[in-house]
């Protein structure tokens, strides 16, 4: 469950009052701003009331609730009431019946029989420490997890914080629930009393320390390097010094054409030569890999990321390569290096974009904040000396600004994306200097007018209620088409998430897992259905209705040439597979999807010259495919090895050591 508040603050007000003195307090910070509160208190020896809210950007969970434990210091008793993310109604419990352990969500019941587990409730965050105590109890520290899997972590390291003149005693603990191999950090008191949680973009910790969040997290990198990279050395191995692969069907992405049983001769991670199988080249290898008629194209794109450590082994067993940032902490910078030292295993990040929103209760949750034309100047700068490419502009900017700060980053040879700022249109963002827009809801609420609030999840639901009724032959929508190919804006659509917001409902299982379901291990089986969707049963006919219009404009769009990237808005490499595969669902030719995957990708970011293609002093950034995506973009899931910045990976290896089966 993610995070949320209007009625939020309320419940926290109202609990205020009955404020005990062993009430514990904590805040969720962002950008060094306060972001929401819980509130957690005894009303029993063994009963613990909590109060809960999060704000992000106008979204964001807002639960009370009671958690009992027994003697064991188990959970026995949940009682969760309050709205989730999207602020739509939420309730969770969950409690033990005779022999059985009974839970629901959002009246979802399961059960399962009673042995020696753990219940991991969804929220609020500070309730981690009961299985933190639970597990320190534990032979091994490890134990059975509910509603899947198990659970384990490893030994405390006893840490000395230092903020200032002032120290104090923590504990760090790395939580695993596998089979991911991933830690989860979690930062404890000494008794292991919950004292906070770090991460890049947002943090929840004790009242009082949140301007620790920067120390806490640096000891936490320090302390998750030797993970990752135990990770890319156990699963990878160093690309020979001459490779050649014979007998490929290869790609050519900047032609969209395929071209038959095909060598590469690669030379210390470049290639050196193309050329008919049937010929040699003379080129002495160490290595021969013989790909036996299997498809061979560039690595793929993810042109909507928002990076974080633990994404890179999802992507790379799906064969995306490249990573384009749309923003992040500037943290980001070290990652970039670790990844291009092969320290991290993940993506490269090919391009990186900075973001920049207005100061505002709905500003967005990363990058550089601004209350004027001058400070965002200053902003762009900054981003421009730091190695970055392209400006994000985000919501909560006005609309007056956008003109003269794309002008100047413009003067800077940057490119500007984005949102489209509230009451602004689209049409009046491209007048103004955008390159590119950033999600497809952007396109339907252009024809809605300048009055919408889009800082705000008005932004989904308007789209959502009444992007069923465009007309995609009515004027409008031609001369807005017009003006795009005209100015030569590019669209990063992010279907995927569309699908998901407006063509899914309790009960789906997510068309991001469809087509792997048999790829998932057993225990996760069970709760893989959706249990709090965006929309609800009254609402679908119309969400669908306004999906099906996003689809047949992206069929229009392409068909007037608009360049098409294709980006998961961090959702890894299943999800660009399903964004892929989408395209193909709108009209778009498989083998042009292809394209937009790889060279497109690389156009977009002015990189074609040098990557996103197999061609000779190109680095070597493969994969090769058992099938053939340009006729069945289903196979594109199908990645048999992957040949990344002077290493290979072999997909069915990584995907086992996430705990997953693969295809073969």
């Amino acid at each position: 469950m993610n995070r949320l508040i209007p009625i939020s603050l309320a419940l926290f007000i109202c609990f205020q009052i009955n404020a005990q003195t062993d009430t514990s307090f904590y805040h969720t910070v962002s950008k060094g701003k306060i972001k929401g509160t819980e509130k957690k208190w005894k009303t029993g020896t063994n009963e613990y009331q909590y109060s809960y809210w999060f704000n992000d950007r106008g979204r964001g969970d807002s639960i009370q609730s009671t958690i009992r434990i027994n003697e064991t210091g188990s959970i026995n008793f949940i009682a969760t009431k309050g709205v989730d993310y999207f602020k739509s109604p939420y309730t969770e419990n969950f409690s033990i019946i005779a022999d059985s352990l009974v839970w629901s969500i959002n009246g979802d019941r399961k059960t399962k029989k009673l042995g020696t587990q753990f219940y991991s409730p969804n929220n609020p965050p500070s309730s981690v420490e009961f299985l933190i105590k639970w597990l320190s109890k534990q032979p091994g520290m490890k134990g059975d997890n509910v509603p899947e899997g198990t659970i384990h972590m490893d030994q405390p390291i006893a840490k000395t914080i230092h903020y200032k003149n002032q120290s104090i005693k923590l504990k760090l603990i790395a939580l695993y629930f596998d089979p991911s191999p991933t830690p989860f950090y979690i930062w404890t008191t000494e008794s292991l009393d919950y004292f906070g949680s770090v991460s890049e973009w947002t943090s929840t910790i004790k009242e009082g320390y949140e301007n620790w969040t920067d120390s806490l997290m640096v000891h936490q990198l320090i302390a998750s390097a030797p993970f990752y990279q135990k990770q890319i050395d156990e699963n990878s191995n160093k690309l020979a010094l001459k490779i050649t692969i014979t007998h490929a069907n290869l790609f050519n992405s900047e032609k969209a054409t395929v071209e038959k049983n095909k060598s590469i001769d690669i030379q210390d991670g470049k290639i050196k030569a193309i050329y008919a199988s049937t010929s040699n080249s003379g080129f002495k290898a160490d290595t021969v890999i013989d790909a036996k008629g299997k498809f061979l194209m560039p690595g793929l794109w993810d042109m909507h990321g928002h990076y974080s450590k633990d994404e890179g082994i999802k992507y790379l067993s799906g064969g995306v390569t490249h990573l384009r940032d749309l923003g992040n902490d500037k943290i980001l910078l070290q990652y970039k290096k670790q990844i291009d030292e092969n320290q991290i295993m993940a993506p490269e990040i090919s391009y990186m974009m900075g973001f920049i929103d207005k100061e505002d209760p709905f500003e967005g949750p990363t990058g550089t904040m601004i209350n004027s034309v001058e400070e965002g100047m200053k902003g762009i700068d900054e981003y421009h000396k730091l190695g970055y490419k392209a400006i994000k502009f985000y919501s909560a900017m006005k609309p007056e600004w956008i003109a003269p700060l794309t002008a100047h980053a413009h003067q800077l040879g940057m490119r500007i994306c984005g949102h489209i700022p509230a009451f602004m249109t689209a049409e009046q963002a491209i007048k103004a200097g955008y390159d590119e827009i950033t999600h497809m809801n952007f396109i339907l609420l252009n024809f809605q007018g300048d009055t919408i609030d889009t800082r705000t999840p008005a932004r989904f639901r308007l789209v959502g209620e009444r992007g069923g009724n465009l007309d995609l032959s009515s004027k409008a929508v031609k001369d807005f088409v017009k003006l795009m190919k005209d100015k030569k804006i590019a669209l990063d659509p992010t279907m995927s998430v569309w699908q998901g917001m407006f063509d899914e409902f309790k009960g789906d299982t997510s068309h991001v897992i469809k087509p792997i379901i048999n790829w998932i291990p057993d225990e996760w089986l069970q709760n893989i259905t959706i249990q709090t969707p965006f929309g609800s049963d009254e609402n679908k006919p119309a969400y669908k209705a306004s999906f099906a219009k996003m689809m047949g404009l992206l069929k229009i769009l392409y068909d007037n040439g608009i360049l098409l990237v294709a980006g998961t808005d961090g959702g890894e490499a299943f999800a660009l597979h399903n964004e892929l595969a989408l395209y193909v669902q709108a009209g778009i030719p498989s083998i042009q999807v292809l394209k937009i995957a790889t060279y497109n990708s690389a156009l977009a970011c002015n990189l074609e010259k040098t990557a996103g293609s197999i061609k000779t002093e190109n680095l070597a950034d493969l994969i090769l495919i058992d099938g053939d995506p340009s006729i069945n973009i289903s196979d594109i899931r199908r990645v048999e090895l992957v040949i990344k910045n002077k290493r290979m990976y072999q997909p069915k290896k990584l995907m086992a050591a996430q705990g997953m089966k693969y295809y073969y």
